[in-house]
């Protein structure tokens, strides 16, 4: 009897620690109030969550409950099957960058840093060890994390493209100055739970455009992806950007999500775009249909008409058991015969996006 009166009160204590540190401001916050009845408003806002817009395609076996024992098998593979690695790395200086240079400086996984044509933007920055609501895992690989929040000069624009936390990370966005922040429906209110002023947040649907100021113009595109920073899924949107300069320079922003029919939509309308930035690793079949496959990158760019391709979602974050370095041979490989130009820099290493000259080492 003391025995399960001992496990009871263990089993108590460990929920309330729980549920204690859930309550812990990196959750973020629910959208609640005026960007609430916002939300609802959506055409994407459907049975009090938003959905995807190819339902078929969403339907991932990751998402359904009967597919539990395959997902704790994978993890437990992912746990006991590491690569131990050092990954070379470089680094720009980006407090002392000239405004007037066009660069673009990878962070790892999905964060980059653009200057373009006088603005400073950051995108999905994650400059933390970790990349999970677990402390301790899945925890960066050796050597990655080159940049500290204060190396970052303040950005003109601060993008979000989900709340995942691989891609919005509270310890980083909190010590980063941005005058202005762009990110799905819903994200926001993350943003303004952390103590940003509400009228430096810009919330956007799918398939809304805004020109910015000094001539720029951006476009939030769908993905087939989900979001939610704990158990409750899909209450803020998740979307891909297109970013247009004043000199009519094309940049997509592709944040995360299975390859589907919107990327040819986007290129027929948009193409050819000068850079795509899509998501290639953490890929496995058991949720292929929200993270793409290489050969579905490569896919996607053709359907994007993509001028040069750059593949994130790699190399400093293992949340899946392929290799680390897998996804970058296959795009190497898939892209040999394709006419578009794949970028594959190291971390913090710089990129010139108007250089269609610039070459990169196999470093990996």
């Amino acid at each position: 009897m003391k025995s399960l009166l001992y496990i009871l009160a263990a089993t108590i204590g460990i929920a309330a620690l729980i549920a204690t540190y859930m309550h812990s401001p990196k959750f973020g916050r629910l959208p609640e109030g005026i960007r609430l009845e916002r939300i609802q408003k959506s055409p994407n806002y459907k049975n009090k969550k938003f959905q995807n817009i190819y339902k078929s395609q969403a339907d991932a076996p990751i998402c359904k409950i009967s597919a539990y024992k395959k997902l704790l098998d994978i993890v437990w593979k992912f746990i006991t099957n590491k690569d131990n690695i050092n990954i070379p790395i470089t680094k720009t200086d980006l407090i002392n960058l000239n405004k007037n240079e066009d660069i673009l400086v990878w962070f790892g996984h999905s964060s980059y840093f653009i200057q373009i044509e006088g603005k400073r933007i950051a995108i999905d920055p994650v400059l933390s060890d970790v990349s999970s609501p677990i402390p301790f895992f899945p925890v960066a690989f050796r050597g990655t994390n080159v940049y500290a929040p204060t190396e970052i000069p303040e950005l003109d624009y601060l993008i979000i493209t989900h709340d995942h936390w691989d891609h919005l990370d509270y310890e980083t966005v909190t010590k980063l100055k941005a005058k202005q922040i762009i990110c799905p429906l819903g994200v926001g209110a993350h943003f303004e739970h952390w103590g940003f002023d509400r009228s430096k947040i810009l919330e956007m649907d799918w398939y809304d455009e805004i020109d910015l100021p000094n001539g720029f113009r951006i476009v939030c595109y769908p993905t087939q992806h989900f979001s939610g920073r704990s158990f409750t899924r899909n209450k803020s949107l998740w979307g891909a950007f297109l970013l247009t300069s004043p000199s009519g320079f094309k940049m997509y922003i592709g944040g995360d999500g299975g390859y589907c029919p919107h990327f040819k939509e986007i290129g027929e309308k948009h193409g050819p775009i000068d850079i795509v930035i899509l998501e290639n690793g953490q890929y496995n079949e058991n949720w292929r249909h929200i993270h793409m496959h290489p050969t579905e990158t490569v896919m996607a760019a053709e359907d994007l008409r993509a001028k040069a391709l750059l593949p994130v979602h790699n190399s400093k974050f293992s949340l899946s058991t392929h290799a680390w370095n897998e996804p970058l041979n296959e795009i190497a490989r898939l892209c040999k015969n394709k006419d578009i130009r794949l970028l594959t820099p190291m971390i913090g290493q710089r990129v010139n996006i108007k250089d269609s000259a610039q070459s990169f080492s196999k470093w990996w």
